[in-house]
């Protein structure tokens, strides 16, 4: 009877490790800023420009990012826009490395919702990180 009351334990704690574990991809919230690159037609978030995980730069004073008080300046072809306009036109697209570093989406699993977790994004939609 013990083996089976092992296999009976061990299910469960499999299923309930599953559980905890499954996860949802949280999208950002129309209102999260973006920096479109206009003749590429794509767009990065704001913390792929910081770490200049990009397609190609979008910013000109690289050497100024993690100084709060400074200002992004924006290359020519490069503004600022919300994910909501961008999504809403078909012709944009997320930036490749940008979008392979998960600069965009959140990944939440149960757990995290359960012990609490930072969301990616503040109330307004700025990006936290």
């Amino acid at each position: 009877m013990l083996p089976v009351g092992i296999g009976v334990v061990a299910l469960l704690m499999v299923g309930a490790a599953a559980y905890l574990f499954s996860y949802k991809i949280l999208p950002p919230p129309g209102t999260a800023p973006v920096i479109a690159d206009e003749e590429n037609s794509t767009y990065a978030s704001t913390p792929c420009i910081v770490a200049n995980t990009l397609d190609r730069e979008l910013i000109n004073n690289r050497g100024e990012v993690n100084d709060a008080d400074k200002a992004l300046e924006l290359k020519p072809y490069a503004n600022e826009k919300t994910i909501a306009d961008v999504t809403a036109d078909p012709r944009w697209s997320r930036d490749k490395t940008c979008n392979f570093a998960n600069g965009f989406d959140q990944i939440v699993t149960r757990w995290m919702r359960i012990t609490g977790y930072r969301s990616r994004w503040a109330e307004d939609g700025h990006w936290r990180w």
